[in-house]
């Protein structure tokens, strides 16, 4: 598995304090990072291609919004994460919200199983600041 911290980002639909249930009955834990600079995320699209199997779907997205086009990536895990504050010492005593800016540690691997691609699991949260303030 390829591990990397992302650089900061917008967070979209966080799951975060409480699960998602799947399907299955089991909880998922997952967020969506925005970036609306393709330097940004240029790294992890190297990493990605460096792990695609042949026809393979990314996890990595461009989508374009009123704002322009931005890239999202949804990172998962079956345990709640740990979101630490801006200092990477203390917890974040608040729950994330959607547009909060964070950065998180994630890792990357490749499946083939029902289809392939790569898929990207969550590590922790750093939360940098609240939705519409800039980054401390």
């Amino acid at each position: 598995m390829t591990q990397l911290i992302t650089p900061p980002a917008v967070l979209r639909d966080p799951f975060v304090d409480q699960p998602e249930t799947r399907e299955s009955g089991d909880p998922l834990y997952h967020i969506t990072l925005e970036f609306s600079d393709v330097e940004e995320v240029r790294p992890l699209i190297k990493q990605i291609e460096k792990l695609m199997p042949k026809n393979g779907s990314s996890p990595l997205r461009a989508v374009k919004t009123e704002a322009g086009q931005v890239w999202r990536i949804k990172l998962r895990r079956p345990d709640q994460p740990k979101v630490l504050g801006p200092d990477l010492e203390t917890l974040h005593p608040h729950p994330l919200k959607d547009g909060d800016l964070v950065r998180a540690q994630m890792g990357l691997m490749p499946y083939t199983n029902l289809g392939a691609g790569v898929v990207g699991y969550l590590g922790d949260i750093q939360f940098l600041s609240e939705a519409g303030r800039e980054e401390a």
